[in-house]
């Protein structure tokens, strides 16, 4: 598909390396685009590239993708191919990817052009003395006293500014605690975590969400829908010291709903996971009236994944914590 080879004649003279041109520019961004368009097509109802897991194929994919991603395709370009981008974050999150490619950002805009740069021309040798030249006499510098440099003070390292969230009033929810009391409880689980999450919870330091999927006549493939979720939950990782959530994957046949129930430190969702985790636009997200029974019963049910959950068999679910 002449993915990578594509972004290169795109991205190459915009960098001054290679003389540019705009017809041989447009010529590769519609080349680039047909590549991205066929991918799309494929990922459509693929995971990965081939079978149910990352494969050598995928990793070279993905690599040719990060150059594209992180220097010239902006979100404006990739937002036609949303499962491409869907597919290359995916991937870049996964364990293995990020050790190798640490924190990757998209580009915010495509560089401007540069001039072609110039080979440095080789400077003619000097020319040889003929015989007859007389020698002159080097000069002798005399040596000046060296002034002593004012030795500088090396500056302390500032301090990593604190989340906003480590500001707020303490809570008396311990957020671990639940989490190991969800844990650690194997039976007579409404009798046991859920009064305990009850009892634990903090209104003033705490608010829970609903969050339903907005496009859930996409989830016509069990593993596809199944592995979306998992992406959603391994994006939330920045999450993790301020937050749990339960995601039920519903329905014995397709089309799948996705729903969630989420803990959230603060009484709004933290805006810095609305920033960074894409994820969450592709939600609705409605905050749990605690007050009202039905609502307090939903979240019952969601933590403990009843089943039937609203009529409907669980495909499954999975917990964030």
């Amino acid at each position: 598909m002449e993915v990578d080879a594509n972004i290169l004649r795109w991205f190459i003279p915009r960098i001054g390396f290679a003389v540019y041109l705009p017809v041989a520019e447009e010529a590769a961004i519609s080349a680039l685009k047909r590549s991205l368009g066929a991918l799309n097509t494929h990922l459509a109802s693929n995971t990965y590239l081939v079978g149910h897991s990352v494969t050598l194929a995928d990793i070279i994919m993905t690599c040719n993708l990060v150059m594209g991603f992180t220097r010239i395709m902006t979100k404006s370009f990739t937002s036609e191919f949303p499962h491409v981008e869907r597919y290359f974050w995916t991937m870049v999150n996964q364990p293995n990817f990020s050790k190798i490619l640490g924190d990757v950002k998209q580009a915010d805009s495509i560089p401007p052009v540069q001039s072609a740069k110039k080979p440095v021309q080789a400077k003619e040798p000097a020319k040889s003395r003929t015989k007859d030249e007389p020698k002159k006499e080097a000069k002798k510098d005399v040596p000046k006293p060296k002034a002593e440099e004012p030795v500088e003070e090396e500056e302390a390292p500032k301090p990593k500014p604190k989340n906003p969230l480590d500001l707020l009033p303490p809570s008396k929810m311990i957020l671990d605690e639940w989490k190991r009391l969800y844990s650690n409880t194997k039976s007579n689980f409404r009798e046991v975590a859920i009064k305990g999450f009850w009892d634990m919870y903090d209104p003033e330091g705490y608010s829970l969400w609903f969050c339903d999927y907005k496009y859930n006549d996409e989830n016509t493939v069990s593993f596809v829908t199944l592995n979306k979720v998992s992406g959603f939950l391994q994006r939330m990782d920045l999450a993790r010291k301020y937050a749990f959530g339960k995601m039920l994957i519903i329905g014995s046949e397709p089309p799948f709903k996705v729903k969630g129930l989420w803990l959230f430190r603060g009484k709004e969702i933290p805006q810095f996971v609305m920033d960074e985790c894409y994820d969450m636009e592709l939600y609705d997200w409605t905050k749990v009236d605690v007050s009202d029974e039905v609502q307090k019963e939903r979240v019952n049910q969601m933590i403990e994944d009843h089943e039937p959950f609203e009529g409907e068999a669980l495909l499954d679910a999975k917990c964030f914590k």
